[in-house]
């Protein structure tokens, strides 16, 4: 069983988001970031964690970064960001299991449900419902700027639209996409472990036949240019990212198709927006949670 490095760096409300940031910026891909103000957010469901849970966490506000063992060179850049980190060992079977306790249902906008794979299912409301194992992928349907794009998804029409997730994680966004009635979607991801999973994740949502999960880079070109654009296209990354993307994007659109941007933070918004400006866009749609920013655009008239 492969063994990891759990380096944790603890941080503020205040600065969680820069650091994050910095983190991306400094190679780090996949994290975990632990907000109490996230866990607070659903407090009408409290009921589904015991007193102790609550507790411990209600003053938890840390990212942790999972290296594998022998990753010294890792640990110093870490430091360098976060002189107070902690480093202790973890098998990857204790992390794969552990943190699904803290992983709940999720309800989002009218029509979907992110069940976890691994609770039994309760639909009365019969909305479309995704069932999700993220594994040690980004994508567990619960922060802001995944549910901000969700929530614009479930507004649009999909219905025979193929579309395209690039930066795919679990492959949440795509794989809804296709709940909701798209015809096909991929997902590509840098990273191989995320392509992987959320192919996984197609197959168990009986997805398989209409997505396929590729480790591939946008930025550098490592996606051909499609004979038929792509209906919807997400990117829930960074605001540096999106901006970057942005000359490129419009090559993979089809006509009247919607670039879906999310994980910006509040005061990159005008960034973002004067980047896909510049890009031929316009803004369909702007949402806003928790100090997130998710943008609908297409490209301008």
């Amino acid at each position: 069983m492969p063994e990891w490095l759990e380096v944790s760096l603890p941080c503020t409300p205040e600065n969680i988001d820069s650091l994050a940031t910095d983190l991306i910026w400094h190679g780090f891909e996949c994290f975990q970031i632990e907000d109490s103000r996230d866990f607070f957010e659903f407090s009408p469901h409290w009921d589904m964690a015991d007193n102790e849970l609550i507790e411990n966490y209600k003053d938890a506000c840390r990212i942790i970064v999972y290296l594998p063992v022998g990753e010294d060179t890792g640990i110093d850049a870490l430091r360098t960001l976060c002189p107070a980190l902690t480093v202790q060992s973890r098998l990857q079977e204790d992390w794969e299991e552990n943190w699904k306790k803290h992983y709940a249902p999720a309800k989002i906008g009218k029509r979907l449900l992110i069940q976890p794979a691994w609770i039994p299912l309760d639909n009365p409301e019969n909305r479309a419902v995704f069932f999700n194992d993220p594994g040690i992928a980004f994508g567990t349907g619960t922060h802001q700027s995944t549910k901000l794009c969700l929530e614009m998804l479930e507004e649009i029409d999909v219905g025979a639209k193929r579309v395209l997730d690039i930066g795919c994680g679990s492959g949440i966004l795509a794989l809804c996409a296709l709940k909701l009635g798209a015809k096909n979607a991929l997902g590509i991801d840098i990273d191989p472990l995320a392509a992987e999973i959320s192919s996984l994740n197609a197959v168990k949502n009986c997805l398989g036949d209409r997505y396929s999960g590729q480790a591939l880079d946008f930025l550098s070109g490592g996606l051909p240019v499609p004979r038929e654009g792509y209906g919807v296209i997400f990117s829930n990354i960074v605001a540096d990212v999106i901006i970057s993307m942005a000359p490129k994007i419009a090559l993979y659109l089809a006509p009247g198709g919607l670039w879906i941007v999310s994980g910006i933070i509040s005061p990159r918004l005008p960034e973002v927006i004067l980047a896909t400006a510049e890009a031929g866009m316009s803004v369909v749609q702007h949402r806003s949670m928790g100090g997130w920013e998710a943008l609908c655009l297409s490209i301008s008239p």
